[in-house]
């Protein structure tokens, strides 16, 4: 089957079971196709209503009545139905009157393609974006904050979404975006609130966009007083993720601090990315822990005891020593006593010296502050003035 013909197949299968009521112009409606299992070996499959199995590539249809379990496994090049196995490349089930599907006892909206991979089945779940975003809101931000960090949340969400689905981050894969976090936490119906419905609801289709095409809305825990500049994070400039003041957030992240000793960091720092000897210095000269308005790279430079020197953004140094934000200072601690803070930190001792970190803020620290968005509403901000202080010169659009 060509694969023209196979899309326009899960199309109409999707909808076989939708009930039509009175000749009325639908609605547009954005679909998203969301990644929830890969390379099972096997995945039990049930409904809240009656609900069809169809093998596309076969042309077949296997057809249960509501609640009934049914197993789908993947055993070399076939796939079984309960005992029934044969190659496939895709399966679909809908359910009827577009009624919840369930997947290994979690439930969710729309419907499922199931494909089998040379690691095992991927399952996916493809319903409309709307939908998709009552199993994510609430996942990503408290759904007892101010109504208006939730619309900007579900705003930000869709915006991402739809972002990841057109840049085909997955695509290979089989669908538009993940369930977890390196995309956005997608929970299904269990993780639905009244709350998130109705800040969803309340913003249904509208994006941020930026030179009219959505942004890579993405968002953070707390900045702990600004957020980042992209290339300080990413290493690539992008106009809308500009650092910002953050002066009215606040959160459990205020502060930070972790110790590393200096030997130990020498050690890492050979490991990792190259042998520079024991550090002797620590230079912050181009690290200002402030809102940075041109767009040089921020960067740590550590010199050894072999003359060679390493920088490191605050995001590397970060990730090396699993640290909770990009956003800290450095001093030092010699023989249990703090050194004079400078920008160039001088180690005369490192046997007896102790790197000293003291941060703010939780993330990547890129675009919107979660925290910080709470605190503009507590404020009295509203969504679209939220999220315009976040992302620079964007626009909030309807798309439906």
């Amino acid at each position: 089957m060509n694969k023209l013909l196979k899309i326009i197949c899960i199309n109409l299968c999707c909808c076989f079971f939708i009930v039509t009521g009175a000749a009325a112009a639908p609605q547009k409606q954005e679909y998203i196709r969301v990644g929830l299992l890969q390379g099972q070996e096997m995945v039990t499959i049930s409904a809240e209503n009656d609900f069809v199995i169809k093998d596309i590539d076969n042309n077949k249809n296997y057809k249960y009545d509501k609640s009934k379990n049914v197993t789908v496994r993947q055993s070399e090049r076939k796939v079984y139905i309960d005992k029934k196995g044969k190659e496939t490349t895709t399966l679909i089930v809908a359910v009827k009157n577009n009624a919840p599907v369930v997947v290994n006892n979690k439930h969710y909206r729309g419907a499922l393609i199931i494909q089998p991979h040379r690691a095992g089945l991927t399952v996916i779940n493809r319903l409309p974006l709307e939908d998709y975003l009552r199993g994510v809101v609430a996942e990503e931000m408290p759904y007892s904050w101010p109504k208006e960090a939730l619309k900007a949340q579900a705003v930000a969400a869709r915006t991402f979404a739809l972002y990841d689905k057109e840049d085909k981050k997955h695509a290979k894969e089989g669908f538009d975006v993940c369930a977890t976090t390196d995309c956005q936490t997608y929970g299904g119906i269990a993780s639905e609130t009244s709350a998130t419905d109705s800040a969803i609801k309340a913003t249904s289709g509208q994006i941020i966009t930026y030179a009219n095409e959505p942004i890579c809305a993405v968002f953070h825990a707390a900045s702990g007083g600004f957020t980042e500049n992209s290339e300080d994070v990413w290493s690539v400039t992008v106009p809308y993720l500009r650092s910002v003041v953050d002066s009215t957030e606040q959160s459990p992240y205020t502060d930070w601090s972790t110790q590393i000793k200096i030997d130990d960091l020498s050690k890492t720092l050979a490991h990792q990315y190259t042998n520079i000897g024991t550090i002797k210095e620590i230079d912050t000269t181009n690290f200002p822990q402030s809102v940075k308005k041109n767009s040089k790279t921020k960067v740590i430079k550590f010199t050894g005891s072999n003359k060679k020197t390493l920088e490191l953004t605050g995001t590397q140094l970060r990730s090396l020593l699993g640290l909770k934000s990009n956003n800290f200072s450095l001093s030092l601690i010699q023989d249990k006593k703090k050194l004079k803070d400078s920008k160039k930190l001088k180690i005369s001792k490192p046997d007896k010296t102790v790197l000293q970190i003291n941060g703010k803020g939780l993330g990547h620290r890129l675009g919107m502050s979660q925290w910080g968005a709470k605190s503009l509403a507590d404020d009295g901000r509203n969504y679209k003035q939220i999220l315009q202080h976040y992302y620079s010169d964007v626009s909030i659009k309807s798309i439906y």
